[in-house]
């Protein structure tokens, strides 16, 4: 028992002088549960499936409040070592992503590599030819003109020529692929366009575009001023034991929520300016939890490569 008191007074002492003795011992034992995939499902040809990036900084709300745009909540250390809970609104998060909307954009079916509607049937097949050849193999074993014409007049293809606003096409700029937002007819848009794809007949399509994008400035300015990681909030029993390693080190942090699709995790992010939030980013690393600033870079490289392609290429303009 004794030993016991002696050797948590230590470590109580070593915590205060800066050395991250709950969370390095922590970590060493749950981090694995902290874990989460950053990168989507290779391929994945429904839209819900891609990270909604442009939107993770606007105004919102989650557990009951409200959150400006850019705001996240956190802990600081106080006087008499207390840990406070707080709130702040970063300005590189505020601005960190965005949308634009260009009206009557036009485009060949074929450009089109995902779709919004029918989740469970894209989430079974890598490419619309998969799906097309094994999800609406009926439809598509006519290669012909006629057949063609017949999916293209059918009703649940209407968004083809009369779109609504909410059928529109959808490309984030990170990802690089062209959705299409539609309401319906998701196999027989599949047969359609392997079928014109096998016969080399374009199909011109038009309706508004939605191109949401990341502020490349944005993901600078939070990694120059913070370390940032994604956890798994899934468990909220590590998620306590995580805020307690920290808590006992003093180590300031924020936190916010992942943008959709994600589920139960968020961003911690640490302040490069206080020593003690470096030391536990420096134990996060070790222990093999995502950086999400590296991710985010990595997501604006990509960004600005498909931008490049895009503007080489003369398929889809403006009208």
């Amino acid at each position: 028992m004794l030993n016991k008191a002696l050797s948590f007074a230590t470590d109580r002492v070593r915590e205060q002088f800066g050395v991250p003795v709950t969370l390095r011992r922590f970590l060493a034992g749950q981090a694995q549960g902290l874990q989460v995939p950053l990168e989507p499902a290779p391929d994945a040809l429904w839209l819900g499936s891609v990270p909604r990036w442009h939107e993770w900084g606007q105004a919102g709300a989650g557990r009951g409040e409200a959150f400006k745009a850019g705001e996240v909540t956190g802990w600081r250390a106080g006087r008499h070592f207390g840990y406070h809970a707080t709130r702040e609104v970063l300005p590189d998060l505020a601005a960190f992503g965005s949308c634009t909307r260009t009206p009557r954009w036009r485009c060949d079916i074929q450009d089109v590599a995902g779709l919004q509607a029918s989740k469970s049937e894209l989430l079974k097949f890598d490419s619309l030819d998969a799906l097309a050849q094994r999800g609406a193999r009926s439809m598509a074993s006519e290669v012909t003109r006629s057949k063609l014409s017949a999916l293209l007049a059918h009703r649940d293809l209407r968004f083809l020529r009369q779109p609504k606003a909410s059928e529109h096409f959808v490309r984030y700029l990170w990802d690089g692929r062209l959705f299409l937002a539609n309401g319906g007819g998701t196999l027989r848009f599949a047969a359609a366009r392997w079928i014109a794809g096998r016969i080399g007949l374009p199909v011109p399509l038009s309706a508004d575009l939605h191109s949401g994008s990341i502020e490349p400035l944005a993901v600078s300015g939070l990694r120059r001023h913070y370390e940032l990681f994604a956890i798994s909030t899934r468990d909220p029993a590590l998620a306590a034991g995580l805020h307690e390693g920290l808590r006992r080190l003093r180590a300031p942090y924020f936190s916010k929520p992942l943008p959709a699709p994600y589920a139960d995790a968020q961003v911690l992010l640490l302040p490069r300016g206080d020593k003690r939030a470096l030391v536990a980013a420096a134990e996060l690393r070790a222990a093999g939890l995502p950086d999400l600033g590296k991710h985010l870079s990595a997501l604006v490289l990509r960004q600005h490569m498909n931008l490049v392609r895009q503007g080489e290429g003369t398929q889809a303009m403006a009208a």
